[in-house]
């Protein structure tokens, strides 16, 4: 039994044997095969930006001449490779970053350009001293560049924005049936709302019952332009109002004013 069982050993080892060196064999193929495919992948990262240039960067949408120009150094600046090797994804990237930017979208057109399609942010009005707000209460902050003139201004905290956008959009409608245009519309930290008008006008709305009070001046606004030139209506009041009058403004009309809400409650 002994001598039979090691007279089998070498031809029972024999397929494995040959196993492994198929296995090593192979092993060396794919080797070579993906040493190849690396030399491949180099030769095309290498050569296609000088088979395949983009030539043309072609801006598409909307645009002011600032954000044009931006948007040519800016996707100049980060393209790497060709017309087919540029990553469109980190292009995109790279034109929404832009301020004034909203969404953007980037193709490839054969044979050598790329079109960049831009939707811009659209300011309805400034925004505290140094940004813009949208119709949907985005802020945004250009930095450098062309802002449109004859904006309105609207102040607050940012997180109020589209609070006062909305405010600032009713309040304009309601407030242009009786001539008058807003200038300036600004909620405090304390929640108290202030409007300057393009007349000069300020008016004091306070923290409660805002749209009444501005109701009340808009229905006493005739009468109040007919007697002077009112320079601030602080309508902080529960059922009436006072008014600082510019010089000349006639005293009587003033004093008969004042004392018609120095006994209301002021909020």
């Amino acid at each position: 039994m002994t001598e039979s069982t090691r007279g089998a050993s070498p031809a029972v080892r024999a397929p494995d044997i040959a196993l492994q060196r198929r296995s090593r064999w192979l092993n060396a193929l794919g080797l070579v095969l993906l040493l190849a495919m690396a030399g491949s992948l180099w030769q095309l990262a290498h050569w296609e930006p000088r088979l395949l240039p983009v030539r043309v960067i072609e801006i598409d949408g909307e645009l002011h001449d600032h954000s044009s120009r931006l948007l040519q150094q800016t996707i100049s600046a980060r393209l790497v490779g060709g017309l087919l090797s540029a990553d469109l994804r980190d292009l995109k990237v790279a034109a929404e970053d832009l301020a004034w930017v909203r969404a953007a979208s980037v193709q490839r057109i054969w044979p050598d350009r790329l079109r960049v399609f831009v939707e811009e942010h659209r300011p309805l009005a400034r925004w505290n001293s140094d940004g813009l707000v949208t119709l949907d209460g985005i802020v945004f902050r250009p930095g450098t560049g062309t802002v449109p003139a004859g904006l309105p201004l609207l102040e607050g905290d940012d997180q109020r924005a589209l609070e006062v956008v909305q405010r600032y959009l009713q309040w304009r409608d309601d407030l242009m049936l009786i001539g008058h245009l807003i200038q300036t519309l600004s909620v405090d930290p304390r929640g108290a709302w202030r409007v300057d008008l393009v007349t000069g006008i300020e008016l004091h709305l306070g923290t409660d019952e805002i749209e009444q009070r501005l109701a009340r001046f808009i229905a006493s606004a005739t009468q109040l332009e007919a007697a002077g030139q009112p320079l601030v209506v602080d309508l902080r009041y529960s059922n009436g109002f006072a008014v600082k009058w510019a010089a000349g403004a006639d005293q009587g009309v003033r004093a008969v004013s004042d004392r018609s809400v120095r006994s209301e409650k002021r909020g």
